[in-house]
């Protein structure tokens, strides 16, 4: 029942989870509400005296004990400041201890000094698991001196009462630290895994050690201290359950920890005292043993008086049958005849047995109340969602059909909950939206995603016949047990406005879109239109001023030139304010010498403003003096876009000498830790306060007849300010009306180093390689390939290409082993199938090394971990694409091989041949040949043997054909490894067989090329054999 309850349970936290994933928008948060009393002092905690502070209360689940770290915080005795209630608690323990254990020891057996139930450590143990003591170190030492007194009043032995009050001691301390180590937080009695637990600890664990230390003074003989020990740890553990469960439970209820049981306290009383009276009835007669009657009614309790009913009867029962017993009544003093261990021993088990019957039942029944509580309050938490919730709630099972919807489906779907439940999607689906909704329940359905948002007008319009449109957020709901996808749940909402304004948005960003292109292309083709005409009227005005003109046709045609370069630069502010208003204007960073160009800026305003007998003066302000930078080496360089910082800087000298009818202009750069500032003042006309802000408008100037008086179209102003924020920047000004202004171009000081100039390398010509060298070039792209080949022979190389990896791999090996290898691989690295790093790690794993065969990285990539990657695959190089001439020059020159000559030496050369010779004494390519020579050898034999080459040469043969290819390999390898006379043999064979000759002369040249073949496998063999020796 339990397990169907909490599956009930998981199911209802899944479909609230899944409700609260649809209806919050991407992953929410989680968010709870935490609180309670003041947290008790953790163990050995420092505690001011006198602070007055005092424990807050303690609910089970949570302790003090547990605040250190792990187990070691939570298995350990209180050790704190000695605080008044540590001392009091001690002293009145102690007390209490003493009692219960002289009350104990008066019925104890003299032959054992065994109590038949020791209640003193039940009692002490359930206190402290309770108490919260600062300090638990006096109360165990005051139980260890109660001990001893109440021993020496019963006139035991001094050594025997001191093992007795240790084995006490030891036996609390135990039980206390394996209690709060398995149980996390303080042990509910009223759970059955803390239950089975403490039992473990307190009624197994805790009287097991004890009685082990009290077996040294248990008797001489081996059957005395059986009995003894056994005796003192069924009577202990007798008491620590059935004395700490019940003692935990009742402190709970008084403290209001614990509900009330269901039953009413009159028939809570009826329950006991009717359990006392069929106990009483049961022992009060010894003819017959009616004492599994009791078992029945302790259930009946653990039902209806749960687990603190069940307890308190477990006490009672044991209570009258050992009193009953002890006179002498019952089953079990008629069972136990004489009397002695054997009735104490039965009656233990009597009462062992009653409360394994009550109490854990009441455990598992306590449990599944609270699982029914929480599923309870999960449904109506679940109710309390989905009633009040504007949202449409839609779960449906894995067919697609509605299995649950809320009453909000009505106000956002137009159609009543019932309606849709039982119904496939697909019922009340409008035609736009069936396609889009059936491929998201697909997604989620088929495990393609967890969480789908779709937009859909919904199967009814509104009462005006408008469409309505529906935003629905959908989560997989999952099994908790097993994962497996049971369904999907929907949260839906009406966006009818939201999606009408969307498309009213769309509706103007277009049409925004469609006016900015038109307006770009408008520009563009004025543009061309304009420039065109423009072009032919300032270069003919130029060429009549180079000619002999009279004065006022020099004048006129002076003025051609102004207006028309007038004209053009109007026209490049033109596009340039459209190219920054459209967002297609780029801003190009480079490393710009600061100095150099402000200094070019002044300059070419220079004669300008000399011919207005003003004058331009250009320094660099740092700090207190002006230094203008003479040595360049010291002139700073800062990350910026040097085209458009000059276009900013010429704007607004040229505005400066414009409106400056006489003084001064002056340009000075300042830099400090983050700003770069270029101030141009001037002593012009200035500008009024309040136009300050308007003159950085288009189209706007200072002031009204600013325009008739000086011209210009008030461009230049927008242009930079808009420039200047593109580079991070700002434009700040001052301004007096007839004392002048002062503008600051503001920008980010992101100095840099100058560039460093590289030594240009020396051209390698294509005269200066080595001719006629065999390159194997790996690329899978077709355009790469034809230009990489071309290049190739341009530099007189012999090329070679593959396709992919693996065909490179092959005419590698094939290469070799045909005496003719690769002088050099370029190989691409990104191929499909198997990819330049496979491949090259193929090749260097058939022992053909970089020193035979060097292998160049051909990749569009050339950052360092590429580089990296290349050299650790076993490549030699790199080279980026695109792949310049040059670049291909230098690299074959570095990785062909090159000819040696010294001075008075002759020349030396490596041939091919030499170089395969080299690469045969490869022990991987040995072993390859050695493979191929024995699969032509068997092939020729079986051939002798089925007589296949006495059949006529005119018969089509398939195998005739094989044994002439594999010769044909023998042929091509064999001198390679030393072993030229089989290739001869192989080669004629070769011959013999696509001639047709004779059956005799095939068979005599297979028998000869059998006779050589097996005549190296055996030295090879003992070559082998002599290796190992």
């Amino acid at each position: 029942m339990e397990r169907r309850i909490e599956r009930a349970l998981d199911h209802e936290e899944g479909a609230l989870d899944a409700i609260l994933g649809a209806k919050i928008d991407s992953v929410g948060s989680e968010t709870g509400a935490t609180g309670g009393g003041q947290a008790a002092p953790a163990y050995g905690d420092v505690v001011a005296a006198g602070s007055g502070q005092a424990a807050g209360p303690v609910h089970p689940g949570t302790s003090p004990h547990a605040s250190g770290p792990g187990i070691i915080g939570r298995a350990r005795i209180a050790m704190g400041n000695l605080d008044r209630a540590s001392l009091l608690a001690a002293i009145i323990g102690g007390a209490a201890f003493l009692a219960l254990a002289w009350l104990s020891l008066l019925v104890a057996r003299p032959e054992t000094h065994i109590s038949p139930v020791w209640l003193p450590n039940a009692c002490a143990a359930a206190f402290l698991l309770r108490a919260q003591l600062r300090n638990e170190v006096p109360f165990l030492l005051a139980t260890f001196a109660a001990g001893l007194a109440a021993n020496a009043l019963v006139q035991l032995p001094d050594h025997i009462a001191l093992v007795f009050a240790l084995a006490n001691v030891v036996e609390i301390i135990a039980v206390l630290v394996l209690t709060r180590w398995v149980v996390r937080g303080q042990s509910d009695m009223n759970q059955l895994p803390d239950l089975a637990r403490f039992v473990w600890a307190g009624g197994l664990v805790g009287p097991a050690l004890s009685a082990l230390i009290t077996v040294p003074v248990m008797g001489s003989g081996l059957d005395a201290i059986l009995r003894g020990a056994t005796g003192w740890f069924l009577t202990n553990s007798m008491a620590m359950v059935l004395i700490v469960p019940t003692a935990l439970l009742l402190f709970d209820r008084v403290k209001g920890r614990r509900p009330a049981a269901s039953a009413h306290p009159a028939e809570s009383l009826a329950l006991l005292i009717g359990g006392m009276v069929c106990t009483f009835l049961v022992f009060r007669q010894t003819y017959y043993p009616l004492m599994f009657l009791i078992q029945p009614i302790t259930l009946m309790h653990a039902f209806r008086l749960g687990s603190l009913g069940s307890a308190l009867h477990v006490g009672a029962v044991a209570v009258v049958a050992g009193a009953m017993t002890w006179a002498g009544l019952g089953p079990i003093a008629a069972a136990g005849g004489t009397g002695g261990m054997t009735e104490l021993h039965l009656l233990q088990a009597f009462i062992a047995a009653n409360f394994l019957t009550g109490l854990p039942v009441a455990a598992i029944l306590a449990g599944r109340d609270r699982m029914t509580a929480a599923l309870e309050a999960g449904k109506r938490q679940i109710d309390l969602l989905t009633d009040n919730i504007t949202d449409a709630i839609l779960r449906y099972d894995m067919d697609g059909v509605c299995t649950y919807a809320s009453p909000s489906v009505s106000a956002v779907m137009g159609v009543l909950p019932e309606a849709l439940v039982g119904n496939p999607v697909t019922a009340r689906l409008h035609p736009d939206a069936r396609d889009r909704t059936m491929q998201t329940l697909g997604r989620l359905l088929g495990g393609i995603s967890e969480t789908e948002r779709v937009t859909y007008r919904r199967f009814y319009d509104s009462p005006d016949d408008t469409p309505v449109f529906l935003e629905a957020n959908c989560a997989v709901v999952r099994n908790p047990q097993t994962g497996a996808r049971e369904g999907v749940i929907v949260a839906a909402r009406d966006v009818t406005e939201r999606v009408e304004l969307e498309l009213l948005l769309t509706r103007a960003r277009r049409h925004a879109e469609n006016a900015a292109q038109a307006k770009s292309a408008f520009l563009a083709n004025m543009s061309h239109e304009i420039r065109t005409p423009m072009n032919g009227v300032l270069g003919f005005a130029e060429l009549m001023l180079q000619g002999d003109l009279a004065d006022d046709q020099r004048r006129f045609a002076e003025l051609i030139v102004q207006s028309g370069r007038s004209m053009m630069t109007l026209l490049n502010d033109v596009l340039d304010l459209s190219k920054i208003e459209s967002g297609q204007f780029t801003i190009d960073r480079a490393p710009v010498n600061l100095h150099d160009s402000l200094a070019e800026c002044a300059a070419l305003h220079r004669l300008t403003a000399e011919n207005k007998g003003l004058t331009i003066d250009f320094a660099w302000d740092r700090g207190d003096e002006s230094d203008n930078c003479a040595d360049a080496t010291q002139r700073p360089w800062i990350m910026t876009d040097g085209l458009r910082l000059r276009q900013i800087v010429l704007n607004l000298i040229g505005n400066a000498v414009k409106f400056t009818e006489a003084g001064h202009i002056r340009v000075s750069c300042k830099i400090t830790l983050d700003e770069v500032q270029v101030m141009i003042a001037d002593s012009g006309i200035g500008i009024s306060q309040d136009r300050l802000e308007a003159i950085f408008h288009p189209f706007t100037q200072g002031e009204a007849d600013t325009a008739r008086r000086f011209g210009g179209t008030g461009l230049g102003l927008s242009i930079s300010r808009h420039l200047a924020t593109l580079l991070g920047g700002r434009i700040e000004v001052e301004s007096r009306t007839g004392e002048g202004s002062r503008f600051t171009l503001i920008l980010p000081a992101t100095l840099v180093q100058p560039p460093t100039r590289d030594e240009p390398a020396e051209p390698v010509w294509p005269a200066d390689l080595p001719l006629a060298t065999r390159i194997l070039l790996v690329e899978d792209h077709d355009i790469n390939r034809l230009l990489m080949t071309e290049m190739l022979e341009r530099c007189g190389q012999d090329v070679a290409v593959a396709h992919d990896g693996n065909e490179a791999i092959a005419m590698v090996i094939d290469s070799i082993m045909r005496g003719r290898p690769y002088d050099l691989v370029l190989m691409d690295v990104q191929m499909p199938d198997c990819d330049g790093y496979a491949a090259t790690r193929a090749i260097r794993g058939e022992g053909i090394g970089p020193g035979l065969l060097p292998i160049i990285a051909l990749t569009a990539n050339a950052f360092p971990e590429d580089i990296t990657a290349a050299r650790a695959a076993g490549m030699q190089g790199h080279l980026a694409k695109p792949v310049a001439f040059a670049q291909l020059a230098r690299t074959l020159q570095r990785w062909l091989p090159t000819r040696i000559v010294e001075s008075g030496q002759p020349v030396a050369t490596t041939t091919p041949a030499a170089r395969a010779s080299l690469l045969a004494h490869s022990p991987q390519l040995i072993t390859r040949w050695q493979a191929r020579r024995s699969e032509a050898a068997d092939a020729v034999r079986a051939g002798l043997t089925d007589g296949l080459f006495t059949q006529p040469a005119s018969n089509p043969c398939t195998r005739r054909d094989q044994i002439a290819a594999l010769a044909h390999k023998l042929a091509g390898t064999a001198a390679l490894f030393d072993e030229p006379e089989l290739g001869q043999c192989a080669a004629a064979l070769e011959r013999a067989l696509k001639r047709g000759e004779g059956a005799a002369r095939c068979e005599a040249l297979a028998q000869d090329l059998l006779a050589l073949a097996d005549g190296v496998n055996s030295a090879d063999t003992q070559r082998a054999g002599g290796s190992s020796n």
